[in-house]
């Protein structure tokens, strides 16, 4: 039997809400204390629940992993109990929630022991009335899965049984094997699932023609194997740049073949960066003129007497992209206690954006504090020894550099602020 079960009964209720969708479903929550003999049928158990919402402005602004956070760490206000009832050898527990909620979390408590999975509450599916996920929240839960520590081969397992009841969910055939891949970290392994991966798609066109979802799901497959197929060989490539290296050292500069010559400058300006990030800090910034995308002519030192973050991205550069979040609830939470953003992109240089491009995708994603495009010479990049992105450096009032990006990404960032503006 499984640990709970997810009964739906078929009426709606409507209750009156501020902001949240009014009407929803009633639920039965099943529980079998015999799966693991933590609680018997004498416990008096407590159902612990929560749930959120897509499409919210807390999504639109923080993304999929704030929800994930609210429903897998939920704040005490948003918690629900229900006692729950025995019923023959099963506890269970209704609760009501609203159709537009997508991502349910529950565990089960005594007052003394809780039931997690792995300490991380279990993480169900919302289905609708026809018995099918509501909007595709049931493959989401993969998402919980590989946040809560899984790892691939119970995704696997996960979506290889969710399949088997809906065959016709060609989104979570990609996922499977892009979970597949990633898990094969053997060369002739990843063509030998390449090879399984052909063959079932073959299978599926014949038994579902002209099914452009099947379609995109065989094309992201491919991408998944093109990207393994890049991770597994990295490696290899390593060791070759390493092997062109030694081989330049042994050549006289001007002896070298221009693409022996690119791959001796690349690794010299790569280890040049590595020592100024390392270096640079407890030592003054380097002060530059610059003119922001309003149009203002600024220089670094007008910021003295503030906190800033120099931030050097491109808005092609998926992990420079990645932090945004971070960043605006940065600005947002400490812009009041003197602290500012200059982020100077390599947009421009790149010629990935033009300004007017570049500015629709800074307001698009409100990044309201100040804006640089470096321009064609890298004037600014070269003062810094730019040769990665992101790369952060963090100032104090004095314009000294007390921080690189080793503690000012992801949720390090904030924890840094709270430091030096003495929050802790």
């Amino acid at each position: 039997m499984k640990k709970f079960i997810l009964f739906l009964f078929v009426f709606s209720i409507t209750i009156a809400a501020q902001s949240l969708p009014t009407s929803g479903k009633s639920y039965t929550i099943k529980y079998d204390p015999s799966e693991k003999n933590i609680f018997n049928t004498s416990s008096r158990l407590t159902l612990v629940y929560t749930f959120d919402y897509w499409g919210t402005k807390v999504a639109a602004i923080h993304g999929a992993e704030k929800l994930f956070e609210n429903v897998l760490s939920p704040d005490e206000g948003r918690i629900s109990k229900v006692p729950m009832t025995l019923k023959g050898s099963l506890f269970e527990a209704n609760i009501f929630i609203s159709d537009s909620a997508q991502l349910l979390s529950y565990y089960f408590a005594d007052g003394n022991n809780f039931d997690y999975n792995d300490k991380k509450t279990y993480i169900s599916y919302i289905y609708g009335q026809s018995g099918k996920p509501v909007k595709g929240a049931r493959f989401r839960n993969i998402d919980f899965l590989v946040m809560s520590g899984a790892d691939n081969r119970m995704c696997i397992e996960e979506i290889e049984n969710e399949l088997k009841d809906y065959p016709d969910y060609h989104l979570a055939r990609y996922v499977l094997w892009n979970k597949k891949y990633e898990n094969e970290k053997d060369f002739n392994g990843l063509l030998s699932l390449r090879d399984d991966f052909e063959k079932e798609f073959a299978e599926l066109k014949i038994r579902y023609p002209n099914d452009y979802e099947l379609l995109n799901s065989e094309g992201k497959g491919y991408y998944a194997f093109q990207m393994a197929l890049n991770n597994t060989m990295m490696p290899y490539y390593r060791s070759a740049s390493e092997k062109i290296l030694e081989i330049a050292k042994q050549i006289p500069e001007g002896k070298r073949a221009s693409i022996i010559q690119r791959v001796y400058e690349s690794d010299l300006q790569q280890k040049k960066s590595i020592e100024f990030n390392e270096g640079i800090v407890g030592k003054p910034s380097i002060n530059f003129e610059f003119k922001s995308i309003k149009g203002e002519q600024k220089k670094l030192i007008d910021f003295k007497g503030k906190v800033v973050l120099l931030d050097f991205w491109g808005t092609w550069c998926g992990p420079c992209v990645g932090e945004i979040p971070n960043l605006v609830n940065a600005y947002e939470k400490f812009k009041e206690k003197g602290f500012e953003i200059i982020s100077i992109s390599s947009d421009l240089m790149m010629q990935t954006k033009t300004e007017e491009e570049f500015k629709s995708f800074t307001q698009e994603k409100n990044m309201s504090w100040t804006h640089v495009l470096d321009d064609k010479n890298k004037t600014i990049h070269t003062l810094y020894n730019i040769a990665h992105w992101p790369t952060l450096y963090l100032l104090d009032q004095n314009g000294t550099i007390i921080k690189n990006e080793k503690v000012l990404r992801g949720a390090e960032l904030e924890k840094t602020l709270n430091e030096v503006f003495g929050m802790n």
